[in-house]
C-alpha cells in the first residue's frame, strides 16, 4: 500500500514542486473584471450623459431662437403706424374734433 504524505512534495534538482495557489490568481481577475465593468458602465453613463445634454442645447437653442421672433414680432406690431391703423380699421376710432380738444393750463 502507498502511503502520501501531505507535507511532503518531492524536490526535482533542488526545486520542490508545490500546489500552484490559485485563489490569488483568481481573485485577481475577478477583481480585474469588475473594475472592467465598472469602467464600461461609466463610459455608458457618459455617453447617455452626453446625448441629454446635446438634446437640452437643442432645446435652447430653439427657445433663443423662438424668443428672438417673438421679440421682432411684438416690435413689429406695436410700432405707431400700425396701432393707428388697427384704431381706425378694426376698432372704428377716429381722431377727435376741434371742439373736443381741451387744452389743460
Amino acid at each position: 500500500m502507498t502511503e502520501t504524505t501531505l507535507g511532503a512534495l518531492p524536490k526535482i534538482n533542488g526545486f520542490s514542486l508545490r500546489r500552484p495557489r490559485l485563489l490569488p490568481t483568481f481573485g485577481f481577475i475577478g477583481l480585474l473584471c469588475v473594475l472592467s465593468i465598472f469602467f464600461v458602465w461609466c463610459r455608458v453613463q457618459a455617453t447617455g450623459l452626453e446625448y441629454e445634454i446635446s438634446s437640452l442645447e437643442e432645446a435652447v437653442r430653439k427657445a433663443n431662437q423662438e424668443t428672438v421672433e417673438l421679440r421682432l414680432e411684438v416690435a413689429t406690431l406695436s410700432t405707431p403706424q400700425r396701432l393707428e391703423q388697427v384704431a381706425l380699421r378694426d376698432l372704428g376710432l377716429r381722431f377727435p374734433t376741434p371742439a373736443q380738444v381741451k387744452t389743460v393750463d
